[in-house]
């Protein structure tokens, strides 16, 4: 397949070059399979798009190969012509071997072979498969080991793992997370938020505030969570299992409709003006809940 594209020329390993051959020889992760292109997308975006690109060419490599109707002579002809896709360049144009370069020198490493001798085999159309599949279990489990590791051990430290099995992904989520799209009701609000010092569950101010929190999207739930609480997502259970509850008092001052709310965010306090109207209320919340540092405080 190919053959002739195989390069011999070499390149020099770098002064931290490490070796991999012995991570081939290690057992099977605890973590293997857990993790899929999905996440690596995620995690690694340009590097999953550019392996995305070489699977393209590696089936059109296929396609070539497995045309009954071509002769050989026409098959090293069209294979010769294979570029990568969208550009005009061909593969051994970017000069490539089998090492893994990391984005930042921050990781202690420039650097790494995906199989021994990586420094010294060149990327082409005859080994484009093995390297694809290199590269993601290099990013996905023989090169994370080390930090899976120290992740399994200090998680170990605060809740054993072996109990997390009781649990679906969902319920385990939530259970790290909270609720990362805040949800409540016109009643939780109600029955979960103390108004104090200038307002009571009837005052007009007050049932402004939770009418406007009830029409809230998503993404301005969000936002107001993180201005008047200091984190973006409810705990498990909701606005009831916040501690402490969110408390709203009433902002004294001069400046009517034109004040904005301020927050003490490590008490979970709204303070919050007198406005004129449920519309001006709901524009101030929102202009201070964009707002950025501790003037508002």
């Amino acid at each position: 397949e190919a053959s002739s594209y195989t390069k011999t020329e070499t390149r020099p390993s770098s002064d931290r070059q490490l070796d991999c051959r012995s991570d081939r020889h290690q057992q099977q992760a605890w973590f293997s399979g857990i993790l899929n292109n999905n996440d690596f997308t995620t995690t690694n975006p340009f590097l999953a798009k550019f392996l995305g690109s070489l699977d393209v060419l590696s089936e059109e490599k296929r396609a070539i190969l497995s045309d009954s109707s071509l002769t050989e002579t026409q098959k090293q002809e069209k294979l010769e012509n294979l570029t990568l896709p969208g550009t005009s360049a061909k593969l051994e144009d970017l000069c490539l071997f089998f090492q893994f370069t990391p984005s930042s020198t921050v990781y202690g490493y420039t650097e790494f072979d995906l199989k021994p001798g990586g420094q010294n085999i060149p990327l082409c159309l005859q080994n484009i498969e093995e390297y694809c599949d290199l590269s993601r279990s290099f990013c996905l489990d023989t090169g994370i080991r080390r930090q899976m590791e120290a992740f399994k051990g200090g998680f170990n430290t605060v809740f054993s793992l072996s109990h997390v099995k009781m649990f679906t992904p969902q319920e385990f989520r939530l259970l790290l997370c909270g609720e990362m799209v805040p949800d409540w009701t016109r009643s939780d609000l109600l029955e979960y938020t103390e108004p104090k010092f200038g307002y009571t569950r009837d005052s007009p101010g007050f049932l402004n505030l939770v009418e406007v929190l009830v029409e809230m999207s998503g993404p301005e739930r969000k936002n107001f969570l993180q201005f008047a609480t200091g984190c973006s997502a409810l705990p498990p259970g909701g606005l009831a299992n916040l501690n402490p509850r969110l408390t709203v008092v009433r902002k004294e001052g001069e400046g009517g409709d034109s004040c904005l709310p301020s927050v003490n965010t490590c008490v979970h306090y709204l303070k919050l003006p007198e406005y004129s109207s449920k519309q001006v209320l709901r524009e101030r919340l929102l202009q201070s809940t964009q707002e950025k540092g501790f003037h508002l405080n």
